[in-house]
């Protein structure tokens, strides 16, 4: 599992291999610099990060976002499953 957290406490969890963190990072940063309310993760769309990520990585995902307890944000990306 590699993780990343911004400055403002969202975090991004991507639960495959392959990923180095560094590549995280700066896919997250290039992803956000891209949306109209970059900061503003709550309305990053799901969908959006995970045709972001195949595009980057090659790897289709998953993408799942929840509002934390503390106010902050976690992604989680996950590797999608292959039904033989």
């Amino acid at each position: 599992m590699v993780t990343w957290e911004m400055p403002d406490g969202t975090e991004f969890k991507y639960e495959g291999v392959g990923v180095e963190p560094s590549a995280l990072r700066e896919f997250v940063l290039r992803f956000m610099s891209a949306q109209a309310d970059s900061w503003d993760a709550m309305r990053w769309a799901d969908d959006e990060v995970a045709v972001a990520f195949e595009r980057k990585f090659g790897k289709k995902v998953d993408v799942r976002h929840d509002l934390r307890a503390d106010g902050s944000t976690l992604f989680l990306i996950r590797p999608r499953l292959a039904f033989a």
